[in-house]
């Protein structure tokens, strides 16, 4: 019989030491069922309850192990199913384009892709590739997750630091018309 994934046992159920008796005045050991079941506060002790009055008994287990606790967890989430600041980097020239998206790194990679592969003027990083006759590599090799972040106000201000940063060490793909002086990014980038 299953349960909860687990097989019922049958256990013997241990004797009591009567001393001072012969191994034939003992009484015999009665055979118990034992069914565990994945503890779940209220439908566990009522299950429990239900089976008081039969022979089978109820051990309880938890799906908790100090394994799960206590192991490193390997990213269940792939990273570029998330969403952030990124920067693609030309394989061939090291020229960075900077960008954000609030739908998933893969996603946008695959927009950039796509721009490439139709010759679309709709990717700077695209555009750049086609110009100049380099490689489109993978997305392990050419993207770089600078910053998981959601849609907003921060993800922008994320995208123009690094747009900034790339800029200063004149190494951008990014359009020269959105990138203004900023002291504050000047002040940052400044080495201590």
């Amino acid at each position: 019989m299953l349960n909860n994934r687990f097989l019922v046992h049958a256990h013997n159920a241990p004797t009591p030491r009567q001393p001072n008796m012969t191994p034939n005045q003992r009484t015999p050991m009665t055979t118990q069922k034992w069914a565990p079941f994945t503890y779940i506060v209220r439908e566990t002790t009522f299950i429990t309850n239900l089976f008081k009055k039969t022979d089978l008994r109820i051990t309880l287990c938890s799906n908790n192990s100090l394994q799960k606790l206590v192991m490193p967890k390997p990213e269940t989430l792939d990273k570029y199913n998330r969403f952030g600041a990124y920067k693609l980097t030309c394989l061939d020239c090291n020229k960075a384009y900077v960008g954000q998206t609030g739908r998933g790194f893969a996603r946008r990679f695959k927009e950039h892709k796509n721009a490439f592969r139709s010759s679309s003027n709709t990717s700077n990083y695209a555009k750049h590739i086609l110009e100049l006759s380099h490689l489109f590599g993978p997305i392990h090799e050419t993207m770089q997750i600078l910053q998981y972040q959601g849609k907003g106000a921060h993800l922008s201000t994320t995208e123009r630091y690094f747009i900034y940063k790339e800029f200063s060490k004149n190494n951008h793909l990014n359009y020269e018309f959105n990138i203004s002086p900023n002291k504050i990014f000047d002040a940052l980038l400044k080495p201590h």
